[in-house]
């Protein structure tokens, strides 16, 4: 899946599933350049807000369900 290309920091995004059991979960792993480590310089609280709100958004989009949203900094 992938995210809608209107939020620019966001590099790209994948699912990811975790099983424990019979218990299964399903994950957006979404991938940022924003700065997520407010101590840091250039850390803006707003741009990390704006990637969150696309993820959700995105989430609220696919047939499958999502139960959970990670967001980790690019690499």
């Amino acid at each position: 899946m992938s995210l809608d290309s209107s939020n620019d920091h966001i590099v790209r995004s994948w699912h990811e599933w975790e099983i424990e059991g019979r218990e299964r979960c399903v994950i957006l792993v979404v991938e940022t350049d924003v700065e997520m480590r407010p101590d840091e310089p250039g850390y803006d609280g707003a741009k990390l807000e704006e990637v969150r709100a696309a993820a959700v958004a995105a989430s609220r989009r696919t047939a499958s369900a999502v139960d959970r949203i990670r967001i980790i900094p690019a690499r």
